[in-house]
């Protein structure tokens, strides 16, 4: 077993190497599909813990040998967000487990960002609220302008909450990140392709996403649509 403990949170080592041990039957359940998320409450932190799903056979053998895991990619480009000012939840730790010499499990462990919500409502436009959409717009902007290309913009991934003066965002599941030295342009258009199919949504956020980025506004309005389309389309 690999454990890796984010030296800021070091008194957490003893619970982090544990983990495993107790997964199964303590922690309250947040989550329960592909992966698992628990939560937990130590030493005054309240954590969340993701168990990724067992690899197949082939997977299995790439994040052993030929590529990181995502328990560890997710640990890595959280430290790397934070560094670059973007905000995401805090990485504590990861573990990775193995038999016989291969891969079985992975385990992310983050601080848990209990007061925020997702922006499911306001991308099915349910939800009205331009302010919000517009602060969507800049964290993506500011992601892009940062180099970065979270390849799973959806609205379960990008989480909110305001306060008194301010809309905060924060991006989860981030184990499917770029970091391409040149993002451009149409790759930029296309990264919003998984975050809505209502057209009225998307025109709004693809005119703030045009106006802090000094982009054409209809060039950025009919782009995004049509790969928001092209997406959306092999879904039905």
């Amino acid at each position: 077993m690999k454990v890796v403990v984010n030296q800021k949170y070091s008194s957490l080592k003893s619970f982090v190497e544990n983990l495993p041990n107790i997964f199964s039957n303590e922690g309250e359940l947040i989550y329960k599909e592909r992966n698992i998320l628990k939560c937990y409450s130590v030493d005054g932190y309240n954590i969340v813990v993701k168990q990724y799903k067992k690899p197949h056979i082939i997977n299995r053998i790439a994040y052993t040998f030929f590529r990181p895991s995502k328990a560890k990619r997710s640990y890595e480009y959280a430290l790397k967000l934070l560094e670059l000012g973007i905000e995401t939840p805090a990485p504590i730790a990861y573990i990775e487990e193995f038999k016989c010499g291969l891969l079985t499990h992975g385990y992310l462990f983050s601080i848990y960002e209990k007061d925020f919500s997702i922006i499911r409502d306001l991308m099915d436009g349910i939800q009205i609220d331009d302010d919000l959409l517009n602060a969507l717009a800049l964290y993506i902007a500011n992601l892009h302008q940062n180099g970065v290309l979270h390849l799973d913009i959806s609205p379960g991934n990008m989480l909110y909450k305001k306060d008194a003066k301010n809309v905060h965002f924060t991006a989860i599941d981030i184990n499917r990140m770029q970091f391409p030295k040149v993002i451009s342009t149409e790759m930029r258009y296309k990264n919003f392709n998984r975050l809505s199919d209502n057209p009225e949504v998307l025109t709004k956020i693809a005119k703030f996403y045009a106006a802090a980025t000094n982009l054409d506004e209809q060039e950025t309005i009919e782009k995004i649509k049509k790969y928001s389309a092209k997406f959306f389309s092999t879904r039905k």
